[in-house]
């Protein structure tokens, strides 16, 4: 376990993964305080609306909970999750195609071993990258909008990973079952996306949908509390990750470990 996780993490290495992926989740954490603050003093330079502290004020109330969440639901849910789709679509597709897969099942290697190194290390870094764009945007949304409960921001955080990680355990999922890395990023963010829109539609079923733990997120930032059918979606989040390992064991059991070059 120990000689996989040193190949993927050198891996992210020579990729620079452990650079520009930082870098771009800080500064989707930072654009959301910074638009809110200064959108009044763009829309007069920009020029075109006459009154723009009333259009502002049409917004509703901003509070340093609500940007915050913003960050969650506009950023990181859109653009993050892109990004991140993009970043690790070839984790298993292309240790197949390469050859690298086969290679190493030639050793006493166990496919679940296998597994568990892309489980962690794509799992940590989702968490990680995130952590720093979270970070940021907290930063400066204290800066520039007030001082927020830290309970609320550190178990919003904790929600919202979970979704994350059930989008890494598609990805993966994905990637061992298509030779293409682009078509397992393009699958994982239309259902991403699939999911973000049906949260848009009542509450009665939430609870089996993952997304749902995104705005269970932002509630508890503005208001300290979760939505309704909160504990079950959850608990039903796990158990689609869980199901989502399975499933992605079986598929590599079934899966020939190498592409043939035509």
């Amino acid at each position: 376990m120990k000689a996989l996780l040193a190949k993927e993490w050198l891996e992210k290495k020579r990729n620079l993964k452990w650079i520009w992926l930082p870098v771009v989740f800080a500064i989707l954490g930072l654009t959301q305080p910074l638009m809110v603050k200064f959108l009044p003093e763009i829309l007069k330079a920009v020029g075109g609306i006459e009154n723009p502290d009333a259009l502002l004020q049409m917004m509703g109330e901003q509070t340093s909970g609500t940007i915050l969440g913003q960050t969650l639901a506009s950023q990181f849910d859109q653009i993050g999750v892109i990004i991140f789709a993009v970043a690790a679509m070839g984790c298993v597709s292309s240790d197949r195609t390469s050859g690298m897969l086969a290679f190493m099942m030639t050793k006493p290697l166990r496919i679940s071993s296998y597994l568990n190194a892309k489980w962690i290390s794509e799992g940590v870094t989702a968490f990680c990258v995130l952590l720093i764009g979270y970070l940021f945007s907290v930063y400066y949304t204290v800066a520039l909008f007030g001082e927020m409960e830290w309970e609320r921001v550190v178990v919003a955080f904790l929600i919202y990973i979970i979704w994350f990680v059930f989008l890494v355990g598609l990805l993966i999922l994905c990637s061992a079952s298509f030779n293409s890395g682009a078509a397992s990023a393009s699958i994982t963010v239309v259902v991403a996306i699939l999911l973000m829109s049906i949260t848009t539609v009542g509450t009665k079923w939430q609870m089996f949908n993952p997304a749902y733990l995104s705005q269970n997120a932002v509630a508890f930032l503005a208001n300290g509390k979760g939505l309704e059918h909160f504990v079950v979606c959850l608990f039903w989040t796990f158990g689609l990750i869980v199901l989502l390992y399975f499933a992605t064991f079986w598929v590599m059991k079934k899966k020939p470990l190498q592409t043939e070059n035509h």
